[in-house]
């Protein structure tokens, strides 16, 4: 028994399977879409960023433009250029020592120019691919690598909030804890337990009006 096909469904078919699977139709242009999470991720990375990079710039003696340039930067030209769909571009509090070093040593003329030559610098490791090396790298490596980040913040962060201050290295902060919890400050930890209660709660909020709160970051409440 044959089928009666239309013609213009063939042409469609046709039509439709001239483009590979999972690519846009030809004739339309890209479009710019944002994500909600994707917008609210920003809104929270810029109001940390900002003020982190002021700091930053009066920190190591640069001028304070240099922190909202840098800032800039750092969001919109690292973000834009990096290959990465899970990359946060930001300031690192790492570097403060080293680039105050160099202001202090070379002047901040110099600083500038070193700056510039290191980002040509991975502009051109970037045109090579070098980044692919780093694929010869075990993840476990990176994984510990992190871990080990991790475990150092929350350590020293558990005496900020007990209302102490942390030490400088991790068997230091650890050393010194019980010693903490003995005389912790019932202030500092009232408001630690409520920052962190946002932090859990609010994306679990329910009903229509939980649906309209969670579009706001749960970490904008909590610093809130």
């Amino acid at each position: 028994m044959s089928a009666c096909v239309p013609a213009g469904a063939t042409e469609s078919a046709h039509t439709e399977r001239a483009h590979p699977p999972h690519s846009p139709p030809h004739g339309r242009g890209p479009r710019f879409r944002v994500a909600g999470a994707d917008l609210s991720a920003a809104v929270a990375v810029f109001l940390i960023a900002l003020p982190l990079s002021l700091g930053i710039a009066l920190a190591t003696g640069a001028p304070l433009q240099a922190g909202l340039v840098a800032a800039a930067v750092g969001g919109l030209v690292a973000g834009r250029l990096g290959g990465s769909p899970l990359q946060v571009s930001g300031p690192a509090a790492g570097l403060t020592v080293v680039t105050a070093d160099l202001i202090h040593q070379y002047g901040w003329r110099v600083t500038c120019a070193v700056t510039v030559l290191a980002g040509l610098v991975q502009l051109g490791l970037s045109c090579l691919r070098v980044a692919r090396g780093a694929l010869a790298v075990s993840p476990a490596i990176v994984h510990g690598m992190l871990a080990g980040i991790g475990v150092t913040i929350a350590v020293a962060q558990a005496h900020i909030v007990l209302g102490g201050e942390p030490q400088s290295s991790v068997p230091d902060n650890l050393q010194a804890l019980p010693a903490q919890l003995a005389r912790l400050d019932p202030a500092a930890l009232a408001v630690s337990v409520l920052t962190l209660a946002p932090l859990l709660l609010w994306p679990r909020l329910p009903g229509r009006a939980g649906r309209v709160l969670r579009r706001v970051p749960a970490a904008l409440v909590a610093v809130a």
